[in-house]
């Protein structure tokens, strides 16, 4: 959730127990909307983030690190004039606003000593960091706003700094006096409301989330209006926002983070909470949201990521599509080859018939056993000698068309397959192991040959490109020809070094009677899990004409064929890391089933010339099952 005022409270609390006459020793911006201070303390040191970005903004230690610009932003730079080696005095939060104070106490040129502010407003898009002299007037702030923006209040250089304004609520230690009076701490004006507006709009700090909390703990309806309320529930929401004030004033707050089922975070809060299929408790709120954000960030680096490969392996299936398109365009072409062929030796046979600046010549088709008519376009500036040599010529361009297409399509073909594939495996990718090998697999197989988007850049770079060539750009000799053909062995044994293998480790399980089953996270894994590492005499599944993963289930000795069991569970596997691809061919999602192959690893043969994973296979078995997701384990 987004800090709300009595979070913000209690973290400043915190944060003062730790950090108060702490020396403030580096700052690092390593993003527009991110901050790191690196702060000495007497026993360690710590690491303060401080966010104000719209979407995420939050102050917590942290013990994560980021990749910091060579040239810090200005706002930085300021930062490091008037806080590095400063000593932090105080950190408040004025009345449970969504505000952070870094009092501290810094030498100026001079060598006189000051007291300045550094005041983190956490308010949503309205957040910003603002640095306040002595005199309560602004130094500088990381967002500017003028009265274009907010005619309210005006956050500038020069300006005196103003808190913003004020919400007529009643504040915890009120709420709990008038609870000790036997009186709900609900404003006047919010009594007709329904009780979760009423609670949200009486007490200062409150979020929804914090009011659902305690609603939920009473057993109260959150959309009931509070008039409608009967003594037993008044009591009951009594007691639990009286056990809710007393645990904001008394720090006896329990804090936590809210996990789904699989361990990603969806909440943190001060309270512990309730309603959600797994809760965390921490030690601290600073820890909690820590937790909470390494979650959650992660997660969107890793969906970031996927995107970027996901749209790398488009633009690459586009480009390969298009060239296929161009070349069935061509091979259609090249069938007319016999055609044009047929038409010159008619033309030939018929020359007597054709007369000057003839568009056309209608005459028996001799190669046609019924002798039926033909009607031949001509070209009527040419005579029917010359007709004839342009249909001719025609059929030498449309024969070598065919000769050509035929092999560029079966080419086009191979890498459309390959490239959806490696698509497969992107979508099936739910593990930082899955996207890294992946993302292993786009840099070796496609952007290392991306063809290079400047025009005269001819060798970008690489000496290699420009040897056994004259200035003419022609093999105008036998010494240059021999040069090229050295240097580019040389290159050859230079890409044979450079590529790596993927790093990261095969997925592995066991089926529950107890066979062990791996599989290629990519393609690159996909073949040497077949060629390199599975034995002949393993299983191999893959689901049938789709591409996929390849899914090994070892053999056991002296055994012919695998149980059952073994084989569902196997094939269940194939099918769930190709569960992206099912539902791109059949539209739908839901319970997912997939024809799946399988057949000894010996039945399997690799396609000459072919990217990673592409393989032909024979005599095998077919089985339908679902997707069902295996129990995986590391692979070692």
């Amino acid at each position: 959730m987004p800090l709300d005022g009595i979070t913000c409270k209690l973290l400043a609390d915190e944060l003062r127990k730790e950090l108060q006459g702490t020396r403030i020793d580096k700052i690092f911006q390593p993003d527009k909307y991110t901050l790191f201070f690196h702060i000495r303390t007497s026993g360690s040191n710590k690491k303060l983030l401080i966010s104000y970005d719209p979407t995420s903004q939050r102050v917590h230690f942290t013990d994560t690190s980021r990749e910091n610009p060579m040239m810090p932003p200005s706002f930085c730079m300021l930062l490091r004039k008037y806080m590095q080696g400063a000593v932090i005095l105080d950190i408040t939060c004025p009345d449970y606003e969504r505000i952070i104070e870094i009092s501290f106490k810094t030498t100026d040129e001079l060598h006189d000593v000051k007291n300045m502010r550094l005041i983190i407003e956490l308010m949503g898009r309205y957040s910003n960091l603002i640095l306040v002299n002595p005199q309560d007037r602004i130094i500088d702030s990381a967002v500017h706003v003028d009265f274009s923006i907010s005619r309210v209040r005006e956050v500038m250089p020069a300006r005196i700094y103003e808190y913003p304004p004020s919400q007529d609520k009643i504040n915890v230690e009120d709420a709990l006096a008038k609870l000790d009076c036997g009186e709900l701490p609900i404003l006047q004006s919010e009594s007709r409301r329904p009780v979760s507006k009423a609670l949200l709009n009486s007490i200062k700090g409150m979020s929804p989330l914090t009011v659902n909390q305690v609603l939920s703990s009473a057993g109260i309806d959150d959309k009931m209006p509070l008039s409608a309320l009967s003594e037993n529930e008044i009591r009951s929401l009594s007691d639990e926002l009286r056990n809710f004030c007393k645990s904001v004033t008394g720090r006896t707050y329990i804090p936590s983070v809210a996990l789904s089922s699989k361990n990603e975070a969806l909440d943190f809060s001060f309270l512990e909470l309730k309603g959600y299929e797994s809760v965390k408790t921490k030690k601290s709120i600073s820890e909690a949201i820590d937790g909470y954000y390494i979650s959650k960030l992660s997660n969107i680096d890793f969906e970031n990521k996927r995107s970027s490969l996901l749209s790398i392996v488009n633009n690459a299936l586009v480009h390969t599509t298009r060239k296929y398109d161009i070349h069935k365009e061509d091979y259609d072409e090249g069938l007319k080859a016999e055609e044009y062929k047929q038409k010159g030796d008619i033309i030939l046979c018929y020359a007597y018939m054709i007369k000057e600046k003839d568009s056309s010549v209608t005459c028996k088709n001799i190669y046609d056993d019924l002798g039926r008519d033909i009607r031949i376009p001509l070209n009527p500036a040419l005579n029917a000698s010359d007709n004839a040599q342009e249909y001719f010529r025609r059929f030498r361009k449309a024969k070598r068309k065919l000769e050509l297409s035929e092999e560029y399509i079966k080419e086009d073909k191979l890498a459309i397959d390959y490239l959806r594939s490696l698509k497969t495996a992107i979508y099936a990718a739910s593990t930082t192991e899955d996207i890294e090998a992946c993302e292993d697999e786009v840099k070796n197989e496609i952007i290392k040959d991306a063809p290079s988007k400047k025009k005269n850049d001819v060798n970008n770079g690489d000496p290699n490109k420009t040897v056994g060539r004259s200035k003419s750009g022609k093999a105008s000799s036998r010494a240059l020809r021999n040069a090229a053909k050295i240097a580019a062995a040389k290159k050859g044994n230079n890409k044979n070094k450079q590529k790596t293998e993927c790093p990261s480790s095969y997925r592995r399980f066991f089926t529950s009677d107890g066979y062990e089953c791996l599989c290629g996270r990519n393609n690159i894994q996909n073949d040497k899990l077949t060629f390199g590492v599975a034995d002949k005499n393993d299983w191999w599944f893959h689901i049938k004409n789709l591409p996929g993963t390849h899914v090994i289930l070892r053999s056991r000795p002296g055994e012919e064929f695998p149980s059952d069991t073994a084989v569902i569970e196997a094939a269940q596997a194939a099918a769930f890391y190709s569960r992206s691809t099912v539902i791109e061919e059949h539209q739908g999602a839901g319970n997912i089933k997939a024809e799946i192959d399988y057949c000894p690893v010996s039945h399997v043969k690799k396609i000459p010339k072919s990217k990673p994973g592409m393989v032909i296979y024979e005599q095998y078995y077919s089985i339908v099952v679902d997707a069902v997701e295996p129990g995986l384990n590391s692979y070692s």
